[in-house]
């Protein structure tokens, strides 16, 4: 298997573990967003460290100390995409969230042909295009602006998406696993002002430390991991299976049947995405047999 379609099946993951949020966070009981946000984050750096210690044995102290500019300004810009997305998906519609979050595509794709000179090919672009239409016919005309707050604070999303992104793709470290434990530290600092109580029911703690290790934690894992083999472009738009598949676990675990809209947008989202990423495949192949 080449490292591009190692990056891509670790995108793919990521996107389905991070698609899990919008069920987790209908489930909770009693806990507000900077409780859910605080036990999120702690086990998410928890599992990063344990990822760290068990791919970087002896070294994890080494990597800390070597961590640069760059490193900070993702942890920073990783932190903030944390504690914005709860709180979008918390003050705004599911729908603002996603049809705002569908612009990460396009961002991705200009910042990797600006900061790193990534050529978009042509396929990539009509798949953006495609996956585009099929979002927006998935939202509909569910953009509201009664929720002004909510739509402010989704705005980050794509941005912080991509620019995370463009950092992984052009750090000189082996991976950003320490950025993302860094991230993951700064999120939850940024609840001790506004939490007041950290007593929350066993049921909600389960839940907020399943988004923490599986939907955050595992999910940013594969997405820094696959990054760095995948052009910015393809990333974010193989991120849009997250916006796809949420509302197939709501239908799924809490029995809330997607509108057929729902269903016709995310089936020319996937086979957009499908189709672009079975092109690259080509593509790649009958590069590597003309090489030989």
């Amino acid at each position: 298997m080449t490292n591009y379609s190692r990056g891509v099946l670790m995108i793919l993951a990521s996107a389905i573990f991070l698609s899990t949020s919008g069920i987790g966070l209908r489930i909770i009981e009693d806990a507000n967003g900077w409780q859910i946000l605080f036990y999120r984050s702690i086990s998410m750096m928890v599992m990063v460290l344990i990822v760290l210690a068990l791919t970087h044995r002896g070294e994890v102290i080494t990597r800390f100390r070597r961590l640069t500019g760059e490193d900070w300004v993702l942890a920073g810009v990783l932190g903030s995409g944390f504690v914005a997305y709860v709180f979008a998906l918390l003050k705004t519609t599911v729908a603002n969230a996603l049809f705002i979050f569908s612009s990460a595509p396009f961002i991705a794709a200009v910042l990797g042909w600006l900061i790193l000179r990534e050529r978009v090919a042509s396929r990539t672009w009509v798949a953006i295009g495609a996956a585009m239409a099929g979002l927006a016919i998935m939202v509909g005309g569910g953009l509201s602006g009664e929720r002004q707050l909510g739509n402010l604070i989704a705005l980050w999303l794509p941005l912080s998406y991509s620019i995370a992104v463009i950092l992984v793709r052009r750090s000189r470290q082996p991976d950003t696993l320490v950025a993302l434990c860094l991230a993951a530290g700064f999120a939850a600092l940024s609840t001790l002002p506004f939490i007041g109580d950290f007593s929350i029911s066993r049921h909600d703690l389960g839940v907020s430390l399943y988004l923490g290790v599986f939907q955050v934690g595992a999910g940013f894992t594969l997405m820094v991991l696959g990054a760095r083999y995948v052009p910015a472009a393809q990333v974010g738009l193989f991120a849009l299976v997250e916006p796809v598949l949420a509302p197939i676990w709501a239908w799924l675990a809490a029995t809330e049947v997607p509108a057929s809209t729902t269903l016709i947008g995310g089936a020319i989202i996937l086979t957009a995405v499908g189709l672009d990423s079975v092109l690259s495949a080509i593509r790649s192949a009958r590069s590597r047999k003309k090489g030989t």
